[in-house]
């Protein structure tokens, strides 16, 4: 089964009177990574958040947002700590000298940064924590049912190119196997006439050309191999474990197999099947990056 990387979700819910908003946005990513964007008093969530991800998800860029609008009988006191500014201000003066800048370091520089506020001790939201993460798993599964949605038209489209180009290469079989009679019905020609003109003919030398000439336009080990890498390729992508490395495999070798037939191949209808085929392999390697 095929699941996109590109997706959203979102999930909301009430705590203690509080309006609580998760949304979620998965880009293509050749890992998983995520970053998250939280209220100050929940900046020390965001391991617990990434990990609750990692369990659903395993590929993808992931952006995370967590909003809490409060009223006004909620509200949160925020502490100032000291210590942690007087360290940002002495890192930014470090970095000042290091780069030899003139601007002075001000409060909105050392305000970037969230560490520096800590929510009031006495305040309730770190108890209710517990109620605001299964609206986080909500969003997260919500974004994950996206992304099935999305990687079933992915798997369709795919199936469609893959059954193409099977048409493609049978198309690709009678035209060779009529091409191999036609070179040889010249061949045959060929002798006749030096028969008729009194050429001696060296037997050994001609049956040598014959074999050399049939290895030469022959193309059903690579027919072969490349049917079997499609039919491979079509009964991973139903698979429950799909691994879209492997896919990327699939497609390595089967154009390699294609190439050979090309390189094979003297005939102008031929040619132009191999381009068709290419086409659509490099629109189905195209979508194997959207494969989480």
């Amino acid at each position: 089964m095929i699941i996109s990387m590109t997706g959203f979700g979102k999930a909301s819910g009430t705590v203690k009177k509080m309006s609580v908003n998760v949304e979620l946005r998965s880009i293509n990513s050749k890992f998983l990574e995520v970053s998250t964007r939280l209220p100050v008093m929940f900046i020390d969530k965001d391991s617990e958040i990434k990990e609750m991800i990692g369990k659903i998800i395993t590929r993808g860029k992931i952006n995370l947002v967590l909003t809490i609008d409060r009223n006004s009988n909620n509200n949160v006191s925020l502490q100032i700590q000291p210590d942690v500014v007087k360290d940002y201000y002495n890192l930014l003066n470090q970095i000042k000298k290091a780069t030899n800048l003139k601007e002075e370091v001000k409060l909105e520089h050392l305000l970037r940064f969230s560490e520096i506020f800590k929510a009031d001790d006495t305040s309730d939201m770190q108890k209710n924590w517990d109620e605001i993460k299964p609206i986080i798993l909500k969003a997260i599964k919500d974004l994950y049912k996206m992304k099935v949605v999305e990687g079933k038209t992915l798997e369709k489209d795919i199936t469609k190119r893959i059954t193409g180009m099977n048409k493609t290469l049978n198309k690709v079989v009678k035209i060779s196997d009529k091409n191999v009679k036609t070179s040889k019905e010249r061949i045959r020609e060929r002798l006749e006439k030096l028969i008729n003109d009194s050429v001696q003919i060296d037997n050994n030398r001609l049956e040598y050309e014959l074999v050399m000439l049939s290895d030469k336009l022959d193309i059903t080990e690579e027919v072969t191999r490349a049917k079997s890498h499609l039919e491979y390729f079509s009964k991973n992508v139903k698979e429950t474990e799909l691994s879209g490395r492997r896919l990327n495999f699939l497609v390595q070798e089967i154009n390699r197999e294609i190439n050979t037939i090309a390189s094979k191949s003297n005939n102008s209808d031929i040619s132009q099947s191999i381009v068709e085929m290419k086409e659509e392999l490099e629109k189905i390697k195209e979508q194997l990056q959207n494969v989480e």
